[in-house]
């Protein structure tokens, strides 16, 4: 019995198996085991599988997974099972579950689906790559807990005070120590009225007027700026395709929306 029972989970793990592989390539339904009127086929354990986030080598882990799809089937399909199903909750669960499924699965064979122009890919690269040159900037700042600190320290600055000694001796901020320094950073890698302020200026210049963040006043000199190189084409390319795939899968639901009819219900309130 216990070759049998060993024999069997082979023969249905490899079903699994090759489930699994073809993704979501069609794959043939095979019968594993009926209860009652319903067919467990190798998809149906293949998902089981990946659901529970289990893989097992042996033939006893595999036939233990298999049992534990078969009692699971039995009691959805059981009267007990059928009447939960019924429930508003879970029968909300299940369709959010299958909406989810079919939407998942167009998502992917549409971007799979999508052919990829090489002449487009080069296009979008230039647009965004080429077109606009990107900057990063090396600054030190002064960061105060008023708008009259900063003010106090630029009037400081006008006198010729040394930048970095004013930071180390003034600022509240974590960068003191090394006398303001942020070393080199791009702007995003800021807030936005830091990275503004800082462009603005020229290299080797201070701000005149205090910058307000959410941090509190800042007091920034822009020691030095230099333009990025734009990333290798091969390097991006992998990006500019999701992004190409991306763009179709969004045409082809705003077709889809487009010959939908929707319709914003009013909620019954209760006093």
């Amino acid at each position: 019995m216990r070759r049998i029972r060993s024999q069997f989970a082979a023969a249905a793990w490899c079903l699994l198996v090759s489930a699994t592989a073809a993704g979501d390539e069609p794959v043939t339904p095979q019968t594993l085991v009926k209860v009652d009127d319903f067919a467990i086929t190798n998809l149906h354990l293949a998902l089981f599988a990946s659901q529970t986030g289990r893989a097992p080598e042996d033939a006893e882990g595999q036939i233990e997974l298999l049992n534990e799809l078969i009692n699971s089937t039995m009691v959805a399909n059981s009267a007990q099972g059928q009447e939960l199903a019924a429930h508003p909750e879970v029968a909300a669960a299940l369709e959010v579950a299958r909406i989810r499924l079919i939407a998942q699965t167009f998502v992917r064979r549409q971007m799979r689906q999508t052919k990829i122009d090489e002449a487009e890919l080069r296009a979008r690269y230039e647009l965004e790559y080429l077109a606009s040159s990107s900057q990063e900037f090396k600054a030190r700042h002064i960061l105060l807990d008023s708008e009259d600190a900063a003010l106090e320290v630029i009037a400081e600055l006008d006198k010729g005070a040394d930048f970095a000694t004013l930071a180390a001796e003034r600022s509240i901020g974590p960068s003191k120590s090394v006398g303001g320094d942020l070393g080199w950073f791009e702007p995003a890698a800021m807030v936005p009225e830091f990275s503004a302020a800082t462009a603005q200026l020229a290299d080797g210049a201070y701000s005149k007027t205090p910058v307000k963040t959410q941090f509190g006043w800042h007091v920034i000199l822009r020691e030095a700026s230099r333009t990025l190189p734009p990333p290798d084409f091969d390097s991006v390319r992998p990006e500019l395709e999701r992004q190409i795939q991306q763009a179709r899968v969004t045409q082809e639901i705003d077709v889809i929306r487009s010959n939908s009819r929707i319709e914003i219900q009013k909620l019954e309130t209760t006093d």
